[in-house]
């Protein structure tokens, strides 16, 4: 049947996921021409030869590579470790893995400074044991480091997951035919990890391919690029619009690429059979032990750079000094309004969308419902600093203000939570709708009534998970905040007397000027603020659990 011609079709129910839809096309259309009109003059034979641009896709590549098989093996090895081990604090281990997703990554990288830079606890451990060799923070290693520290977690909850999915009864027929060690790997455990291996290895490879915070932080030079850190190479050192065009051109392929293999292996193992009750053979003092070993390095490895954070924050001379410095607290207001003001945006998107894909759904469209939903989760094959490039390229004959730029920023935080809020409400609203609506169509609730008496009992936990956790996604991005705040800083400090900055981009700048004390107490009041947002994030994910 016609779309129109459908009995329970009520135009008003299309707007707003069609307002959003049309904005968001228009957005990145305008956005992605910008981009592709600058860099037409670039023809193959100019893309050939640029053996810079070959560097930099080579880097981005082999980093990448690295940085998800080492995240996938560790990663797998600590779920199996976490398994089969019973211990106290099991809960808070898992608690604490999942503070990574939200962790700002330039707070990351002040904690891993703080352990492995030239005058960190690792270096000074090694002088107290008489070893002269120093560790070095910048370049590849210090790259990796980071990507181990943001996703070896992950890694670790998607295996742990596939773990938990192995039915009991084939753990006990396994302990019945005395299958054990490798056998017991290859037979059993295999065939439920590799799907979420190899979709980890696929997703951790597409984050660390579209790195920027860690890159260009601890990149230590050109020679280290990503290709998002060239394309600010380009715009704010060399001012080369054309070459950052192309560069973001690539950087869409891959992405594009990439995003298409993570959908293609993102499926959860299936499984039929009761898991009420989970068993497992027990394991042998050898392997218990290797257990033991790999949890301990792997936790060390996390919680180290947190104590860092409170240690060196705590610890400053400037702990309650630095609260009258005038630039933190005009930080503190940005990103206090600025990260609110993206969470709210991207609920509002998502809620907006997804109305619309059920609605489609329930009138037998599927397919433009499934459409509707893809093109959300597409946002994530345009990263940020190319929806950045454009913006700017569209904008740039335009006198910017404060205002200006608060709202460019806060739509780019917004567009880049909006896949994550949209996986979080989908299901409840989905469910939702299965069982109110030949209930709300026979008693004529619409609008906003069925919303107040209907939907908001139902998705008010999910709804403040995704407030929440698009608020600290946003609270901790760099990314446009550093292309546009960096581009606009002379015009700013002429129009308003400071910089247009946020608590991330501060601690930046405090780590690139050697104004350790002060980056110390930034880094502990930026951590305060997630940790909190976190706390609230994971009150709200079991009330939705």
């Amino acid at each position: 049947m016609n779309l129109l011609q459908h009995p329970h079709f009520r135009p008003r129910h299309y707007l707003g996921g069609s307002a959003v839809i049309f904005f968001i096309v228009l957005l990145y259309g305008f956005s992605l021409s910008a981009v592709f009109s600058v860099g037409s003059d670039y023809a193959l034979s100019d893309f050939l030869k640029d053996d810079y641009l070959h560097q930099v896709i080579a880097f981005s590549v082999g980093q990448a590579f690295l940085s998800a098989l080492l995240s996938s093996v560790i990663g797998t090895l600590f779920a199996r470790a976490f398994f089969y081990l019973d211990f106290k604090g099991k809960s808070l281990i898992l608690r604490i893995f999942s503070l990574t997703f939200v962790l700002p990554a330039l707070l990351a990288i002040f904690g891993l400074i703080g352990i492995y830079g030239t005058a960190g606890w690792l270096t000074q451990l090694l002088q107290t044991l008489g070893i002269s060799w120093k560790p070095s923070i910048y370049g590849l290693s210090g790259i990796l480091i980071a990507h181990l520290f943001f996703n070896i977690p992950l890694a670790a909850r998607m295996s742990l997951q596939a773990l938990q999915s192995v039915p009991t009864e084939q753990h006990q027929l396994a302990a019945q035919l005395n299958i054990k060690g490798f056998t017991f790997f290859r037979l059993i455990e295999w065939p439920y990890l590799k799907s979420q291996i190899v979709s980890a290895f696929v997703l951790i490879f597409m984050l660390c391919f579209t790195s920027f915070t860690i890159v260009l932080a601890l990149g230590g030079g050109p020679q280290n690029s990503t290709l998002e850190v060239a394309i600010y190479q380009a715009i704010f050192f060399e001012f080369d619009l054309p070459k950052a065009a192309l560069f973001a051109l690539v950087q869409f392929a891959f992405c594009f690429a990439l995003f298409s293999l993570s959908q293609y292996w993102a499926k959860a193992p299936e499984t039929q059979i009761s898991q009420r009750y989970r068993w497992v053979l027990p394991i042998s003092s050898a392997v218990k032990f290797g257990h033991v070993f790999v949890l301990f390095l792997v936790c060390l490895f996390i919680l180290t750079p947190l104590f860092n954070i409170i240690f060196q924050g705590l610890s400053a001379t400037q702990l309650f000094g630095y609260w009258q410095n005038p630039q933190l607290w005009k930080a503190l207001a940005y990103s206090l309004t600025m990260a609110p003001t993206a969470g709210i945006l991207s609920v509002l998107f998502g809620f907006f969308l997804l109305l619309l894909s059920r609605q489609l759904q329930w009138l037998y469209h599927p397919k433009l419902a499934h459409l509707i939903l893809t093109g959300g989760m597409m946002i994530l094959a345009i990263p940020t600093i190319v929806l950045a490039v454009g913006l700017f390229l569209w904008l740039q004959d335009i006198d910017f203000s404060a205002g200006h730029l608060f709202v460019v920023v806060s739509v780019c935080n917004a567009l880049a939570a909006l896949p994550f809020v949209i996986k979080i409400l989908n299901t409840p609203m989905n469910q939702s709708m299965q069982y109110y609506e030949k209930l709300c169509l026979s008693l004529n609730i619409t609008g906003w009534q069925r919303f107040h008496l209907i939907e908001y009992p139902l998705l008010k936990a999910p709804l403040k998970y995704a407030l929440a956790l698009a608020t600290t996604l946003s609270l901790g991005d760099f990314t446009a905040i550093a292309l546009f705040g960096s581009i606009y800083e002379i015009t700013i400090t002429h129009l308003l007397g400071t910089d247009f900055t946020s608590l991330p981009h501060l601690l930046y700048q405090q780590i690139g000027q050697y104004r350790s004390q002060e980056a110390a107490v930034t880094a502990l009041i930026l951590l305060g603020l997630c940790l909190g947002l976190f706390m609230f994030i994971e009150g709200q994910k079991e009330q939705h659990d």
